[in-house]
């Protein structure tokens, strides 16, 4: 487990390391802050794309030989960011990146499925789904720091040789979890008949929205933070983390929440209460922000309300997602799956990116928006057909 978590991490580490460095990379590029802005829904846009190749090629080969090459490929395009003389050049160097880095997602929730069945799997899932929300969060801070002390380029650095490190430790210690004989080399024909399937199951669809609109609200709270919180608040680079890593830490509880309950309550219950507190605060932040009362601490709780109730949905959808398929196919479906999770990412950042942002309210409706959906989409394919 600990090894499957710093895989996880890494490619977590690269979303969020630089949001301190934004303003100060747009400037040494000699760009716009929405252009370095960018760099965000290119890596998940990346991300999202990359999983529905790396997904079906860990089935056919197992999950060991698949994720050594994508750790190398994060590493040196981590490597390459660092160098980049123009956006242009850190856009293309963030997309293979991303290509790299989503191998530990996918393979990583593939070797859970490998291994685990019902509550266990949930409970892996909530366990990873801790470091996953405390992650994004807290590397600001060092981002932060490294800002302050060697400029933007040492974030992507930094990321670079943890990434060095996952790769050496997978090497060294990861045993293949895919038996030959359960293998599937897959054709393209078969591949998309396979995902053709996947989103015929909606009970699978339902889930994979469900996480995909859920982590979408804290996609747009990222990429609207360093605007929000530096820009229009005041806030100084080196703080920002802060802020962001209060919200993350009710990530961990609700996670730590759903893998102690797991056993007892049932998967449904919990992404119910999960989805009443996505709503609830993330509502309260427009609410806040129409008032003309939305500073970075009276949007604490709201935020750590949404965050919380994340780490009830998140969690519970991800493992009945790829609970609701057989085990051949749980490469194919964290992928499909995944894919839906940056997607939706995409989309809330992109949609922050464009608004101009007067105050916490562009962001807080977007965040609103995107678990209302998650909701819906949980009601109407989930809970509908799992009677």
């Amino acid at each position: 487990m600990p090894l499957l978590v710093a895989m996880m991490v890494s490619s977590q580490v690269a979303i969020t390391i630089f949001l301190p460095s934004l303003p100060a990379m747009a400037s040494s590029l000699g760009t716009s802050q929405a252009a370095v802005q960018a760099i965000i829904p290119a890596y998940l846009a990346a991300f999202g794309l990359a999983q529905l190749v790396v997904g079906p090629l860990a089935d056919a080969f197992g999950r060991r030989r698949p994720l050594l090459i994508g750790l190398v490929l994060f590493t040196v395009a981590s490597i390459a960011c660092a160098a980049a003389p123009n956006i242009t050049f850190l856009i293309i160097a963030r997309i293979f990146q991303a290509i790299g880095g989503c191998a530990s997602i996918v393979i990583a929730r593939a070797i859970i499925r490998d291994t685990t069945e019902g509550a266990a799997s949930t409970r892996a899932m909530a366990y990873l789904g801790m470091a996953l929300g405390i992650t994004p969060a807290a590397v600001p801070l060092i981002g932060g720091q490294l800002e302050i002390a060697f400029g933007w380029q040492a974030s992507f650095l930094a990321t670079a040789a943890f990434g060095a490190a996952v790769t050496v430790a997978t090497f060294t210690n990861l045993r293949e979890t895919l038996p030959p004989t359960e293998r599937r080399t897959t054709k393209v024909g078969d591949l998309l008949r396979t995902y053709g399937r996947l989103v015929r199951m909606p009970v699978f669809v339902g889930y994979g929205l469900s996480v995909g609109f859920t982590g979408g609200a804290f996609q747009a709270y990222i990429a609207g933070a360093a605007v929000a919180y530096i820009v229009v608040m005041g806030v100084p680079p080196e703080s920002l983390g802060l802020y962001i890593i209060s919200v993350a830490v009710a990530y961990t509880v609700g996670n730590f929440a759903s893998g102690r309950l797991s056993y007892r309550v049932h998967r449904h219950t919990m992404m119910w209460i999960g989805n009443a507190l996505t709503i609830g605060g993330t509502a309260t932040t427009v609410v806040l922000a129409l008032a003309g009362l939305a500073t970075p601490i009276t949007l604490i709780i709201p935020l750590t309300i949404y965050s919380a109730g994340s780490g009830f949905v998140v969690p519970n959808a991800l493992a009945g997602g790829l609970n609701s398929v057989e085990p051949p196919y749980a490469g194919a479906a964290a992928a499909l799956g995944g894919f839906a999770q940056m997607g939706c990412g995409v989309l809330t950042t992109l949609v922050v990116a464009v608004l101009i942002q007067t105050s916490f309210l562009q962001v807080g409706a977007v965040m609103t928006a995107s678990v209302a959906i998650a909701f819906l989409c949980f009601v109407m394919l989930v809970v509908r057909n799992s009677r």
